[in-house]
């Protein structure tokens, strides 16, 4: 074939090309044929997919060799821990528990998504994809009251009351955490979904819909939203970061950030974070694998890394100038055996310096990984309480890094696998004014 040949068969395909993209824009845009049967095979599919995910939370491999407590840390702060599970006792459905540290359950509160939430409240492209029984807690604040506050995973926002009812529903897609700040109103991940392919063209060149844009939502205990800010605008905002959703992210459709955390530094932690002021907000874009700190009225990124965690979770501000960072290092095994596991890292933003926490080479201490989910708290006297949440345990470390107190979900029947335990949070509480809580 000559040059001359080449070139007129080059132009009709790229005419082609381009025919197929207009064609195929219009009728997504306009909801002409063949765009409702299209729509309605990919809402199938979406379905599909979001039921595998939801599943995946339920029910693991059991890896440890005990259930309930075992240890005790003779200086453990006092206090209570609030889990957030599925369990035996409610016939394996998602709830919240308040336990002490021999285990005690001292009060429960019954969570099924559909008693929450008996319509869907959303009519985005998701429509009923997480309206299920089977959907979870994600992101839960304890009040002294007995009240809890919770995130139904991508469905909406929830307080109870100490008897379980309903105090206020909050019908947005909220997800994975929720975080105090000093004027006592609450930091919630959230998301829109995006559908139109023109809006996800002008706001984010390069993506392709449909989008999941990442929020943060700033909410008063009463249930009213007071500010809102888009993370992935500020992903945008910064050539570096936006930089990533090609060079690290996993797509560039759909769940492109999964925002897992966010949490405000406080006036009083602020003067020791060189850069930062109080008010600016600490993010974890999971499949980023990114934190990150930015102010959420500017949309200014101010601090940030991506290395050396995989798939990260629950970054805090530790009020020393550092950053905490659970490292759930995913290396697509069972048990973390291609990178060693999970780990728990300390970050100086001033100077940039690492250092693993834990595991920290304590004789005896066994490998903890999980591939989803994970939080680490620091309790007084340098101890940590952190969730090895894929395989159902809490566990408490000293600050030498060696296991004092933890605990393991139940097995199912089967004896084989466990429910997943997405957060173990320690509170202050006397256990005696916990089970002082009015009970249904």
């Amino acid at each position: 074939m000559s040059q001359k040949d080449l070139a007129p068969r080059i132009l009709f395909g790229f005419g082609l090309a381009f025919l197929a993209f207009l064609y195929g824009f219009t009728t997504s845009h306009f909801e002409l044929f063949p765009h409702a049967f299209l729509s309605q095979a990919l809402d199938q599919g979406a379905q599909l997919s979001k039921d595998a995910q939801v599943d995946l939370h339920h029910q693991h491999p059991a890896r440890h060799d005990f259930a309930g407590v075992r240890g005790e840390a003779d200086d453990a702060e006092p206090g209570v821990l609030l889990v957030t599970s599925y369990w035996p006792d409610d016939d394996w459905k998602p709830g919240l528990r308040v336990m002490d540290r021999s285990g005690e359950v001292l009060h429960r509160w019954n969570a099924d998504p559909l008693r929450l939430f008996p319509e869907c409240p959303h009519q985005d492209g998701l429509r009923g994809n997480f309206h299920l029984a089977s959907n979870y807690v994600h992101g839960s604040w304890l009040f002294e009251n007995g009240d809890v506050l919770f995130n139904i995973e991508y469905l909406g926002l929830v307080r109870l009351d100490a008897r379980g009812d309903v105090v206020w529903r909050l019908d947005r897609r909220t997800h994975h955490s929720v975080s105090r700040n000093e004027r006592g109103n609450f930091w919630v991940s959230a998301s829109n979904w995006i559908d139109d392919p023109m809006t996800v063209f002008t706001r984010f060149p390069g993506l392709l819909a449909p989008v999941a844009e990442d929020l943060v939502m700033e909410v008063t205990p009463d249930g009213e939203i007071v500010r809102e800010a888009s993370v992935l605008d500020a992903v945008f905002r910064s050539p570096e970061l936006r930089r990533l959703i090609w060079t690290v992210g996993h797509t560039r459709t759909t769940d492109l950030l999964h925002l897992n955390d966010v949490e405000e530094l406080s006036s009083a932690m602020a003067d020791s974070y060189p850069g930062l002021a109080a008010g600016d907000l600490l993010v974890s874009l999971r499949y980023l694998d990114l934190v990150f700190v930015f102010d959420p009225d500017t949309l200014e990124v101010k601090w940030w890394r991506n290395e050396p965690f995989v798939e990260q979770h629950d970054p805090d501000f530790l009020g020393d100038g550092a950053i905490s960072v659970f490292d759930n290092n995913l290396d697509g095994s069972l048990n973390g055996a291609f990178l060693g596991g999970s780990r728990l890292w300390r970050f100086d933003v001033g100077s940039g310096a690492a250092q693993q926490i834990y595991p920290a080479g304590q004789p005896g201490e066994r490998r903890f990984y999980t591939a989803m989910g994970g939080k680490a708290q620091r309790l007084g006297g340098g101890h940590w309480i952190l969730t090895e949440a894929q395989f159902g345990r809490i566990f408490e470390i000293d600050g030498s890094g060696k296991t004092v107190w933890e605990w393991c979900q139940d097995r199912h029947a089967d004896g084989k696998t466990v429910s997943e335990v997405l957060e173990g949070t320690f509170y202050p509480y006397s256990p005696d004014a916990v089970r002082a809580w009015p009970e249904r």
